[in-house]
């Protein structure tokens, strides 16, 4: 029963980000595929794996130094360089789900299918963030924080979603919210940070298929 639930939440995160609405049937077509997602039961542990567990107070300005910029990319490097040739599926899988701005409940045993087969990828691409974390003396608030702010400088929309605290609320017994943050499209937030992560634009915006997973 567990292992399904795991699975439900997943499915109610693509059904968000789809744009799709569940429906009865489309959760019997994607029930076969469900199991698949069960690895992602071990994010919440290795996510307990961050030396760094203090919060995070963000300055009042709402700027990044160049420190949390420069430390944020290393960690995103760690990640890419760690997942090796999947990093290409991760990343071609992203942009196909992207793609689908028209979807609707009847594109979802596709789009369940695919990331079925990329959840042992996920996991294996968090162990690496809490690696390069752990190296960088980054708590998880303090990065999710300089993540918001790069992309948010930038203009790229990203919906942030915390798979970690989605899992624990259905190993709980709880149904997890939806993910409701989303970062606009257009450049956002203090001057100071979009003229810090302009130099950076390429290779912040080649990450984002690992910043919207929460990596």
């Amino acid at each position: 029963m567990k292992k399904l639930a795991i699975g439900c939440a997943v499915f109610v995160v693509l059904c968000v980000v789809g744009g799709a609405a569940g429906s009865y049937f489309v959760y019997h077509k994607v029930r076969s595929t469900i199991s698949g997602f069960t690895q992602l039961g071990q994010v919440p542990a290795i996510e307990r794996s961050v030396r760094n567990q203090s919060p995070y107070a963000p300055p009042p300005s709402g700027e990044m130094s160049q420190s949390q910029l420069k430390r944020y990319l290393a960690v995103q490097q760690a990640v890419r360089t760690r997942l090796g040739a999947q990093a290409t599926v991760f990343e071609r899988n992203y942009h196909r789900l992207l793609s689908k701005k028209e979807a609707t409940a009847l594109d979802m045993p596709e789009l369940v299918a695919a990331y079925r087969d990329l959840a042992g990828v996920y996991v294996d691409g968090k162990r690496a963030q809490v690696d390069a974390l752990n190296q960088a003396g980054f708590s998880l608030e303090e990065y999710r924080w300089v993540r918001t702010q790069s992309y948010a400088a930038l203009g790229v929309p990203m919906m942030d979603f915390d798979v970690s605290r989605m899992i624990e609320e259905v190993q709980a017994g709880r149904t997890p919210a939806p993910p409701t943050r989303l970062i606009p499209l257009g450049p956002t937030g203090p001057a100071a940070n979009q003229k810090l992560v302009k130099p950076y634009e390429k290779v912040i915006t080649d990450y984002a298929p690992y910043g919207f997973f929460g990596l």
